[in-house]
């Protein structure tokens, strides 16, 4: 039976991480604005985060529910607390929440966040909770949630424009998928390398992979940096560019598929995060990149269903 759970990743799990950190630094809070009210102003959303909303969900049906966020930690790793032995934190809570928002697959945070020099990526998260595994009570059965590489595609974008430029432009399509299946095979390759760190820590794990892009208002707003590109063929690449974001997060989620969900009774399923987005009629946010909650929640049904679904993998968050 499933007695806790860890989040890695990035915003959509990160529920107080990074503003705990920014203000153990004296930056402003991150989360300060009105519309993030709902969420305490810490979190990305206006209510809980994704993956509040899963845990929430998981194991309603069945009236077994370990979901107490209630005994919820923030595992912070700008104070270091497992110099301590975890001193301070609760030995018996139900999610140790190791993620942060603006992480990405590797090491470090988002540049295009501001992030680059801080070391909260998925890759220091994992090694985080190895260290962090001793602390665990005996017998702990610990289920894993992990959401990365979003954030690798934006900054890939802003980073990569003119690249992105040329294999648009370029007639066909095999430079545009090689593109993109080089950033999507860094983001894998990122996660899995996480996952082998903490082998045999955990018991069983849900990968998310990122969601149908195009639909954010973050590259909505990034294709009409595109829409002028090629006048003298009396076209634009907008649409272009958006169809690239979604091969590139089409990729990772075909990747994460078939590394995963391969072998009945793997101790890893990936959810395929585009089938999740688009599962959900009109989704909302509250800023230009983060869902708000009702969306998380309608998100999080979606993601319980295909967990429910997956063939042997049938103990996760019982």
């Amino acid at each position: 039976m499933t007695t806790a759970f860890a989040f890695l990743g990035d915003s959509t799990l990160d529920f107080g991480n990074l503003s705990e950190a920014a203000s153990f630094l004296g930056e402003p809070a991150p989360f300060r604005q009105k519309r993030y009210a709902g969420g305490g102003k810490v979190k990305a959303s206006d209510g809980f985060v994704l993956g509040e909303q899963i845990v929430r969900q998981l194991g309603v049906d069945s009236g077994r529910s370990p979901a107490r966020l209630t005994s919820a930690e923030l595992i912070n790793l700008s104070d270091q607390p497992l110099r301590q032995g975890l001193r301070g934190k609760d030995p018996n809570a139900k999610v140790l929440n190791f993620a942060y928002a603006g992480a990405t697959s590797g090491r470090r945070g988002s540049g295009l966040a501001g992030l680059q020099k801080f070391d909260i990526g998925l890759r220091r998260q994992a090694s985080t909770l190895a260290s962090a595994s001793r602390f665990l009570p005996s017998g702990s059965d610990l289920d894993l949630i992990v959401s990365a590489g979003s954030n690798d595609i934006f900054e890939f974008i802003e980073s990569s424009r003119d690249p992105i430029t040329r294999v648009l432009i370029i007639p066909g399509q095999s430079d545009n998928r090689r593109l993109a299946n080089k950033v999507a095979s860094r983001i894998v390759d990122n996660i899995d390398a996480s996952l082998d760190a903490i082998t045999g820590i955990y018991d069983e794990a849900v990968v998310i992979g990122p969601a149908l892009l195009s639909d954010i208002p973050i590259i909505r707003t990034l294709s009409e940096d595109f829409k002028d590109k090629i006048p003298l063929l009396g076209g634009s690449l907008s649409s272009e560019f958006r169809s690239f974001v979604d091969q590139i997060s089409a990729s990772v989620n075909q990747r994460l598929d078939r590394k995963y969900n391969a072998n009945d009774g793997d101790d890893i399923f990936a959810v395929n995060g585009i089938d999740a987005w688009k599962s959900v009629k009109s989704p909302s946010f509250v800023d230009s990149v983060h869902p708000d909650s009702r969306t998380n929640g309608l998100l999080a049904s979606n993601v319980v269903s295909q967990i429910a679904n997956a063939a042997g993998f049938d103990s996760f968050g019982l």
